[in-house]
């Protein structure tokens, strides 16, 4: 049961690794059809929570140049940046996500 378990979690943070730092083509964003700006993208690591799940299969398809941060996986490596990119209009549709998805227990 535990190699199981151990075998899941390795899985669960790989797939998390699969953030957007650059675009496939070019610097246009395939959601909003304007240009990006070439930044550099924090590079977080460890186990994303259920929330960041949540909010990975929403920016999918809404806002998927919105983080200024890349999710690099359970282990920890010297890197802390990496070159990518950024959509104004991403960034804007993902703050407007957050808004909406705010935990509503922990409002006061």
């Amino acid at each position: 049961m535990k190699k199981a378990s151990a075998i899941f979690l390795a899985a669960i943070c790989s797939a998390a690794a699969f953030a957007k730092a650059a675009p496939p083509d070019d610097t246009v964003c395939p959601v909003h059809k304007i240009e990006m700006q070439k930044t550099q993208l924090r590079l977080v690591y460890g186990m994303p929570s259920p929330k960041e799940f949540e909010e990975m299969r929403a920016a999918k398809g809404k806002f998927p140049y919105g983080k200024d941060y890349v999710l690099a996986g359970c282990v920890v490596k010297p890197q802390k940046t990496v070159d990518g990119f950024l959509c104004p209009q991403c960034v804007r549709a993902r703050e407007k996500w957050l808004r909406a998805h705010r935990d509503k227990s922990a409002a006061p």
